[in-house]
């Protein structure tokens, strides 16, 4: 006889049980739990190495003398040519003959001079066109530096007052081949500083030359 499947086994009829289904793989699960674990672990590594290094003793700050602001280098004073000596600089070659101070130029009592904030640092200098074109001499290119490497950009105003009997000297003067010109660039220091060297540039954009201004 021809048994039925659709019908309910008979009574006594034994059906042996059907296996489970396979459970599916959660591959991306485990993978996202994976690497969040292993980007716990190396934030962990990092926590511990930052701790551990806190101890570390930092290193010192550049001593005085080394960079200056603006990114400019404070040269040491006892580096480069000195007063009197010929210092070299692209097409320029500057000689400082001589450092003065002073309180005011011009003429100040009818309102007219230059009156320093502390005192006016003067640097009596020749410079030479030692080219073969013309070249601007650019007074606020000029530096100093005191003893701290603290550094202080020339008194374009000052400068006007101090050269106007030498044909405008040093103040933005146009200085053809071989030619030379005197005059004087004024730097305001506080008052009871020193510029210890002063920084010489034939343009706002060359490296400059360093001449010391302390005796020898």
């Amino acid at each position: 006889m021809t048994y039925d499947q659709s019908r309910q086994p008979p009574p006594g009829y034994y059906q042996p049980p059907q296996a489970p289904p396979p459970k599916k793989r959660h591959i991306l699960r485990n993978l996202s739990i994976g690497c969040g674990g292993l980007i716990g672990l190396i934030v962990i590594i990092a926590v511990i190495a930052a701790v551990a290094g806190g101890g570390k003793t930092a290193s010192p700050p550049a001593s005085p003398g080394t960079t200056a602001p603006g990114g400019s280098t404070a040269p040491a004073a006892a580096t480069g040519p000195g007063i009197g000596s010929k210092a070299r600089d692209g097409k320029f070659q500057f000689v400082v003959t001589s450092v003065g101070h002073r309180k005011s130029v011009g003429d100040t009592a009818d309102g007219l001079g230059e009156t320093a904030q502390g005192m006016f640092t003067v640097l009596h200098i020749t410079v030479t066109n030692i080219s073969n074109v013309a070249q601007t001499l650019d007074d606020s290119a000029q530096l100093v530096f005191d003893s701290r490497g603290r550094q202080f950009s020339a008194d374009s105003v000052a400068d006007i007052d101090a050269n106007q009997g030498n044909g405008g000297g040093v103040f933005f003067n146009s200085i053809n081949p071989g030619n030379s010109v005197q005059g004087v660039i004024l730097f305001d220091l506080p008052a009871g500083d020193k510029a210890v060297t002063a920084q010489l540039h034939d343009s706002a954009f060359s490296g400059g030359v360093t001449v010391s201004l302390v005796s020898r």
